[in-house]
């Protein structure tokens, strides 16, 4: 967070911000123990500085169901549901059909078809609505809504979009264009794509 000599904020305030904040530094002070403050450290060297996720504030050493562990031996709950990490780390189902896998096969090469690619793909459209028969994986959610923007464009010939203020679509540069959260739009990278209308939302 930018500030003026009046303390005064010069922009509006982001969720990255409380990374910066005392209060996050004097956490990091009475929590941090040796051995992570110093591969927090370590960390800052080698990496491209990210607004909402550096400093680290931790180094973790291993999680397991809801419990992540830092270098120093302390537990954290971890509350971060983010819509994929429901079932806990480490979930034994998980890690066996993971270990499964990497025993047989490691890597799908696109131009190659397997059976594991073709039975996810026939479960994911048989509970799709109507008409969504077709489907391609990515390997998050920004590279889909990428993907997204391009078969939407090649299918209607239109470039506009309208999306809420604040929605969040991914980080990938059409999605911060579409996306309305004003810490991914504000910066150096210049203009974002052209035709991406904003309106508040609904609840506002």
């Amino acid at each position: 967070m930018v500030m003026e000599k009046d303390k005064t904020t010069t922009h509006h305030p982001s969720e990255g911000d409380s990374n910066l904040s005392p209060g996050r530094a004097e956490w990091f002070r009475q929590n941090a123990g040796g051995k992570s403050a110093s591969m927090v450290d370590e960390d800052g060297r080698y990496f491209l500085r990210q607004a909402l996720s550096t400093p680290c504030l931790a180094a973790v050493t291993r999680a397991e169901g809801i419990w992540i562990e830092d270098a120093d031996g302390n537990r954290y709950m971890d509350f971060h549901g983010n819509n994929v990490h429901h079932i806990g780390y480490g979930h034994p189902r998980l890690v066996q059909a993971l270990k499964n896998q990497m025993d047989t096969l490691p890597f799908g090469p696109r131009r190659f078809t397997n059976e594991v690619a073709i039975e996810l793909a026939a479960k994911l459209t048989s509970i799709a609505p109507r008409g969504l028969g077709k489907l391609l994986f990515s390997t998050g959610g920004s590279d889909a809504n990428e993907m997204a923007l391009k078969l939407a464009r090649a299918a209607t010939g239109r470039h506009k979009t309208i999306s809420f203020w604040d929605a969040f679509h991914g980080a990938g540069f059409g999605a911060i264009s579409v996306g309305g959260e004003d810490i991914f739009r504000s910066g150096p990278i210049g203009p974002l794509l052209a035709g991406t209308e904003h309106v508040a939302p609904f609840s506002c």
